[in-house]
């Protein structure tokens, strides 16, 4: 596998940082020393759970079984593929620091769009970590019950859209 460090988003990353550094600099009052010091406070604190959301996402993409994945996730699957991710997303904590590693290995074991994207869908929408601990006791039951029914239809929607952009396509078995 060759590793690609430098890519256009990286580019477009440095840029946007450049940019907000030269505005900082240029508003005065200590602003870029106090961006880079909260910009090394958040990487001190995100950079350790980046590295090993990574390397656990790097070890599933040899250990998930590849046939199993293929069977109950893969493009053949169909609505069990969807109904299972949309079913094991909410329990996923970490949002896209461990969500985005553990789609990629999920891809590369055999699993299907559909059942990756009604994964990453109710991942978002239904996590069960976000619900419980911000959103319930932030904004109540019935602010997250009411939440929660008017989109219980999204991740099952997102992977039947899937499908039929695939197909629509030509790119869906």
């Amino acid at each position: 596998m060759k590793l690609q460090i430098f890519d256009m988003s990286v580019v477009l990353i440095w840029s946007l940082v450049a940019i907000l550094a030269v505005i900082a600099w240029r508003q005065g009052e200590g602003k870029l020393r106090l961006g880079l010091t909260r910009g090394l406070q958040m990487f001190g604190i995100n950079g350790p759970r980046v590295m090993v959301a990574l390397l656990a996402a790097g070890f599933l993409s040899y250990l998930l079984p590849k046939a199993l994945v293929a069977q109950w996730l893969g493009a053949e699957a169909g609505w069990q593929a969807i109904l299972i991710g949309c079913l094991v997303g909410p329990f996923f904590p970490g949002g896209p620091l461990v969500i985005f590693p553990v789609l990629v290995a999920l891809l590369k074991a055999g699993a299907g769009l559909p059942a990756v994207f009604a994964f990453l869908t109710s991942a978002s929408v239904w996590g069960l970590h976000r619900i419980l601990m911000f959103e319930i006791p932030m904004m109540g039951p019935r602010f997250a019950a009411i939440r929660l029914i008017s989109s219980c239809l999204l991740p099952p929607l997102v992977g039947l859209m899937t499908v039929i952009i695939l197909q629509f396509t030509g790119t869906f078995p």
